[in-house]
């Protein structure tokens, strides 16, 4: 029997993406999950016990986890929990498995930007590009022909939340 969970952690060790001997991508990284909550006695918040997830991705999407994530990311993972007993020579264990079906940012602590990828297309080299300006977007009833340009943006500072906002002209 399996059970179906979410969980909400950071990635604790670097994501490794693997291939077996039929090709088929699989990825593997930890994530540590712990409980936070407001002690009223200490007026303070303290962290709970940690709980170790090791998270087991295929396919696509294993590729797009290597890709996607790095340590210290915080992640929602969506997956079934497999609990393994082990004996290894005189020690014995319980691991804790997560095959996940779905993967993420959690956005509560930053932003994200999404790129679709066709099935097929290869997986860029692991190692972290910087990052470069991207293409000008159509935007519907705008002047300049339907795209939106630099020069449109509202300038830095403008806004007190962190985030620039543009709007088109009617």
């Amino acid at each position: 029997m399996s059970i179906q969970i979410s969980v909400v952690g950071t990635v604790a060790t670097e994501p490794k993406l693997l291939n077996s001997a039929g090709k088929t991508s699989f990825c593997t990284f930890r994530v540590a999950s712990n409980e936070r909550r407001y002690d009223r006695e200490k007026n303070q918040w303290v962290d709970g016990e940690t709980t170790w997830l090791s998270v087991n991705a295929f396919r696509s999407l294993a590729e797009h986890a290597r890709e996607s994530f790095s340590v210290g990311d915080r992640v929602i993972v969506n997956g079934k929990l497999r609990v393994k007993r082990w004996e290894a020579q005189d020690r014995k264990g319980v691991s804790v498995e997560l095959d996940a079906d779905g993967l993420g940012h959690d956005l509560r602590w930053g932003v994200s930007t999404f790129k679709k990828r066709m099935i097929g297309t290869p997986v860029p080299d692991a190692e972290p590009t910087e990052m470069t300006a991207a293409e000008p977007k159509p935007l519907n009833n705008s002047v300049n022909d339907g795209w939106l340009t630099t020069a449109d943006a509202p300038e830095q500072g403008q806004n007190n939340d962190g985030f620039s906002q543009v709007s088109a002209a009617a």
